[in-house]
C-alpha cells in the first residue's frame, strides 16, 4: 500500500479503533483476573468458590462490557483497511466478532447470574437439600461448556486469524500479523478440541493463557494504530506559515 493510499484513512477512525481495542482488552484482562480460576469440573468446589467470591456476577458484567468495547475496536479497525483483500478479511472478521460477542454475552450472563444465585441457595440450604443444588450446577456447567468454548473460537480465535492476515496486507508490522494468525489458530483449535473432548487438556490453558495472549495482541495492535494515526495526522496537517 503506497503512501497516498494510507493518507486517505481517517486518523480519527484509527484512534477510535486503538482506544477501544486497548481499553476493552485491559478491561477483559482485569475482570478475568478478578474472576479467578473456577473449578467447574467439581460442582461442589465451584459452588464454594462462587459463594466466597466478592462479586461473581459483577465481574461477569464487567467482562461483557469489556468485550463489547473490544469488539467495537475491531469493527472500527475493519473500517480503516484499504487493501482490497484486507477489507474483505476485515468484514469477515467483524461479522465473526459480532456473532461471538452475542454468544459470549448470553453465556456470561447466564453463568454470572445463575452461578451466583445457585451458590447463594446452596449456602442457605440444609445438608439434605444441597445435593440437589450440586446436581443442578453440574447440569448448568455442562450446558454452558459448549457455549463458552464456541464463544471463544468465534470471538477470539477466528477474528485474529482474519485480522492478523489483514494487518500483513496493510503493510503493518509483519510480526503483528503472524502473531495474530498463530494465536488465533491456536485459540480456535483449542476451543474446538475442548468442545469435542472436555478433558483433553486443562481448560486454564484456553480460558486463561490463550485468551490473555489475545488481549495482549490487541493492545499491541491498538498501540500501532495510535502511532499510525498520529503519523497520518501529521502528514496531512497544513504547513504553518510565519507571520
Amino acid at each position: 500500500m503506497d503512501q497516498q493510499q494510507q493518507l486517505r484513512v481517517d486518523p480519527a477512525a484509527r484512534r477510535l479503533a486503538a482506544v477501544c481495542m486497548i481499553l476493552g482488552s485491559v478491561a477483559v484482562l482485569g475482570f478475568r483476573l478478578a474472576h479467578g480460576d473456577l473449578p467447574a469440573a467439581e460442582p461442589e468446589a465451584a459452588l464454594r468458590f462462587i459463594a466466597n467470591h466478592a462479586a461473581y456476577a459483577g465481574v461477569h458484567l464487567g467482562t461483557i462490557l469489556g468485550v463489547l468495547v473490544w469488539a467495537g475496536g475491531l469493527i472500527a479497525l475493519s473500517g480503516t483497511l484499504t487493501h482490497q483483500a484486507a477489507r474483505l478479511l476485515g468484514r469477515l472478521g467483524a461479522a465473526s466478532v459480532l456473532v461471538g460477542a452475542a454468544i459470549f454475552t448470553v453465556e456470561h450472563s447466564i453463568d454470572g447470574v445463575a452461578g451466583q444465585a445457585l451458590a447463594t441457595a446452596w449456602t442457605a440450604a440444609p445438608a439434605s437439600g444441597q445435593a440437589e443444588i450440586v446436581r443442578a450446577v453440574d447440569t448448568a456447567f455442562t450446558m454452558l461448556r459448549g457455549t463458552s468454548v464456541i464463544a471463544i473460537a468465534v470471538l477470539w480465535g477466528v477474528p485474529l486469524v482474519l485480522f492478523g492476515r489483514a494487518v500483513m496486507l496493510e503493510d503493518h508490522p509483519s510480526w503483528l500479523g503472524w502473531t495474530g494468525v498463530a494465536v488465533g489458530a491456536a485459540t480456535t483449535l483449542g476451543a474446538i478440541s475442548l468442545f469435542l473432548q472436555s478433558d483433553l487438556f486443562p481448560g486454564v490453558l484456553l480460558y486463561g493463557l490463550l485468551v490473555s495472549v489475545v488481549q495482549l495482541w490487541s493492545v499491541a495492535v491498538g498501540g500501532m494504530l495510535w502511532r499510525r494515526a498520529r503519523t497520518t495526522l501529521g502528514a496531512t496537517a497544513p504547513p504553518r506559515h510565519g507571520t
